[in-house]
């Protein structure tokens, strides 16, 4: 009776056993993003979690949570690091507050073009401050490549061609130390404001201009309130779609990949989807007539301007980071 009783319990316990493997096997992840309807990382955030929702048969599950619902970019950051967060899409600047070097892919006239961006970014220069994001933050990436664009001013009343006609304009920027530098590097003041509050700004005149890539200049309709548009191309911005490192370590092997492998195919349809967007609405801006656009300001005069900021700058990224990067880029150019 006894060895009866004690098979039974045995059995008991293999069962409910087997059914906390079934629930645990079904996991959600919540992914937080700033972005808004109408806006290409939206969409495509959201197609990237029905993929994997999908393919994942019911046992990974990804809610969203979009338009700034949980936060700020800088707040959705803290929450990833500490797992109240799965998923995020911060800026490279933004992580910056975790590890000052990846302002360095936003350094200003840093890059020739965007492959060359990108294979540095993705590369071994880089390498050590995704290792530092890591191992001090517990944050990795899904993919370190999510092209925004390249950033652009804009300003209300005065046409701007070369670093002497910003002298004394207030330009807004982002709470950054790369941005602060780099425009009282160009003779302007410096005005931090809060994103969402830049088209009141530029509407009140609080500040003479901003800068932005293209698509963000055209779907928050900056360029209805700015006269002229100058094309500087002076900084490159890229995102993330990061992932908190025991939240990834708690999946299976194949759910880890298949995060991963649709990150990656998300990746590479928006840098597809929002290079094309920035010829377009380039265009549409062009054709409303409401702002005058640039083609030819003197990018030369504001890159020799950088010469003096970069040294600021270096100390905060680090000597040795800032050797590897440009090492790299010289090593690419060279063997073109």
């Amino acid at each position: 009776m006894k060895r009866r009783y004690l098979f039974s319990k045995l059995a008991l316990t293999g069962l409910l056993a087997g059914l906390s493997l079934g629930v645990s096997a079904q996991t959600t992840l919540r992914f937080g993003h700033a972005n808004s309807p109408g806006e290409i990382a939206f969409d495509l955030y959201q197609e990237f979690t029905d993929n994997v929702n999908k393919k994942s048969g019911g046992q990974l599950t990804i809610r969203v949570f979009p338009s700034e619902q949980l936060g700020k970019e800088v707040d959705l950051l803290q929450q990833l690091k500490s797992g109240a967060l799965d998923i995020s899409t911060p800026s490279m600047p933004t992580l910056n507050t975790m590890v000052a070097a990846f302002e360095m892919p936003s350094a200003p006239f840093l890059w020739k073009d965007w492959k060359e961006a990108e294979t540095v970014i993705r590369g071994p220069a880089m390498e050590p401050v995704w290792a530092e994001l890591k191992d001090k933050h517990n944050i990795v990436p899904l993919t370190k490549i999510w092209y925004w664009g390249w950033r652009n001013f804009t300003f209300t009343t005065k046409e701007v061609r070369k670093p002497e006609d910003m002298a004394g304009l207030k330009v807004r920027v982002p709470e950054s130390p790369i941005w602060v530098e780099m425009v009282r590097g160009f003779g302007a003041a410096p005005t931090p404001i809060p994103f969402g509050e830049v088209y009141t700004a530029l509407q009140q005149k609080t500040v003479d201009g901003q800068e932005n890539p293209i698509p963000t200049i055209y779907s928050r309709k900056f360029y209805e309130v700015q006269g002229y548009l100058s094309m500087s191309r002076h900084m490159l911005q890229n995102n993330t779609l990061l992932i908190n490192k025991t939240s990834l370590e708690k999946l299976k092997p194949e759910l880890q990949k298949l995060l991963i492998d649709e990150a990656a195919a998300a990746s590479i349809k928006n840098t597809q989807m929002q290079q094309a967007r920035e010829v377009s609405m380039l265009e549409d801006i062009r054709k409303s007539g409401k702002t005058k656009i640039i083609d030819n300001p003197d990018r030369d005069a504001f890159a020799a301007k950088m010469t003096a900021v970069y040294p600021k700058l270096e100390a905060r990224w680090g000597t040795e980071n800032w050797k590897r990067v440009r090492a790299e880029i010289d090593r690419l150019r060279a063997i073109k």
